[in-house]
């Protein structure tokens, strides 16, 4: 049975990977011998821009009242919500005028 030394063969590997990077860090520099600036750009699409407005919109809307939210939603199920027609119609004309 042969054994094979895995140290001399990592410390080859090693040494290729180090040459390899250094060329490419040197291919990456620019003539004057500075290194090159790269910048990401992020650019939204129109519609992820009035996406984008629209969840501000809701984030800025009042939060709703759990409490009463849910004491309003047990009157309805036993049927003793009662609803005024003539303020439910005023309130709708308020908000369109």
């Amino acid at each position: 049975m042969r054994i094979f030394n895995y140290s001399d063969s990592l410390q080859k590997i090693d040494k290729a990977y180090l040459r390899q990077s250094r060329s490419v860090e040197q291919k990456k520099t620019v003539t004057d011998g500075t290194k090159a600036k790269k910048t990401d750009e992020f650019v939204l699409s129109p519609r992820a821009t009035e996406l984008q407005k629209f969840e501000d919109m809701v984030k800025a809307l009042p939060e709703l009242q759990d409490d009463r939210a849910s004491s309003i939603g047990k009157q309805i199920e036993s049927s003793k919500y009662n609803v005024n027609g003539k303020s439910v119609a005023k309130s709708i004309i308020d908000l369109i005028g």
